[in-house]
């Protein structure tokens, strides 16, 4: 069995992209399924979907609006149609299509509308769909109407894919952090939905001069840029390490510095970053929205309420008197459960649906 895996542009590579695609790529391998990179931005016609039948059993999307989304609206109409009409016409052709909902809607969107009437047209075409969670499960059946074929399938761990050999005091001397400070850590994209503002805001407000906020961000937009600079600006504990694209090698670095990961979305399905940071045995507090409170328990972490007032700050001070060990260790077990093995199989049942 091939499948044409829809997922970064980079294809399905450990260094260059989201590694979930190469490690599914890699479980799937010991099932006799064979996932190949397909490139989201291609032109399909019905010529190609002709052609190429006999080469793949299953076309599986991850982010549908990269197949549409031109920037304009009357550009990504236009390509939305064509590509739904695409769809419709590898079902009526024997293709199975399959969709796995890591966002409900795009976080920059052209036309939440236009989202909306693909994710319909997408939901009632595929053969299956996947999530991560029983909350999203629902949001598909509340808003799309679809039940059948909805499978609820966990994001798998990354213990096996970043290297982990710097002890926690190797990485702060590299890093050039304070030896026993209390950091908190932020990794990942600053975009507008990662509530990387409120985090500085409630660091702010907490009285430990022992406290350290690392930024770890990746940079490269011009919001991205602005807010790095205010960051470094907006109080002496907080340390803001921007990078266009943080190396594999690297990551080790911040993660092992941090004795907490501190994700403030405010709107979010599932985190790649959590799942990392829980298999580098480091708790998180994250607001309890999408799939999160499935992810994670009290033991390994802090949910706390975003629409409460404070609460993000509360979360931040409560954290230092829970006992830190235990919580790693209940974060690192939890990332193994996350089997990939057992993934495949499950991916494997899709795919056969």
């Amino acid at each position: 069995m091939r499948s044409l895996f829809f997922m970064e542009p980079t294809g399905l590579t450990f260094h260059l992209a989201n590694p979930y695609g190469a490690v599914l790529a890699q479980a799937m391998t010991h099932l006799g399924v064979e996932l190949v990179a397909g490139d989201r931005e291609q032109e399909w016609d019905e010529q190609w979907l002709v052609e190429n039948r006999q080469k793949f059993d299953v076309l599986h999307l991850h982010w549908p609006h990269y197949h549409y989304d031109t920037g304009d609206l009357e550009g990504s109409l236009a390509r939305c149609t064509q590509f739904i009409s695409y769809l419709s016409k590898a079902r009526a052709l024997g293709y199975k299509v399959v969709w796995t909902m890591h966002n409900f809607y795009p976080h920059e969107s052209t036309s939440r509308e236009l989202d909306r009437l693909a994710r319909l047209a997408i939901t009632q075409l595929a053969s299956a769909l996947i999530v991560h969670c029983n909350y999203a499960k629902d949001l598909i059946r509340e808003h799309f109407n679809r039940e059948e074929g909805v499978f609820v399938i966990p994001h798998g761990h990354f213990i096996d894919v970043y290297p982990n050999t710097i002890s926690r005091s190797q990485a702060r001397q590299r890093l050039n952090l304070p030896t026993d400070n209390f950091i908190y850590l932020y990794f990942g994209n600053i975009r507008p939905y990662k509530g990387v503002e409120h985090l500085v805001t409630a660091f702010s407000k907490l009285p430990d001069d022992d406290a350290t906020l690392l930024f770890a961000g990746k940079v490269y937009t011009a919001y991205g840029e602005t807010l790095a600079k205010q960051l470094e600006e907006a109080d002496p504990r907080v340390v803001v390490r921007p990078s266009p694209h943080i190396p594999l090698d690297d990551l080790q670095l911040y993660l092992n510095a941090a004795d907490v990961v501190a994700l403030p979305f405010q709107s979010v399905l599932t985190s790649g970053s959590a799942i990392t940071a829980l298999g580098f045995s480091r708790p998180v507090i994250m607001p309890a929205i999408g799939c999160l409170p499935e992810l994670i328990d009290d033991s390994m972490g802090i949910l706390y309420d975003p629409q409460q007032p404070d609460a993000l700050e509360k979360a931040l001070g409560e954290i230092r008197q829970r006992d830190m060990a235990e919580c790693s260790d209940a974060a690192y077990r939890h990332a193994q459960s996350l089997s990939w093995d057992k993934i495949a199989h499950q991916v494997l049942e899709v795919y056969q649906y």
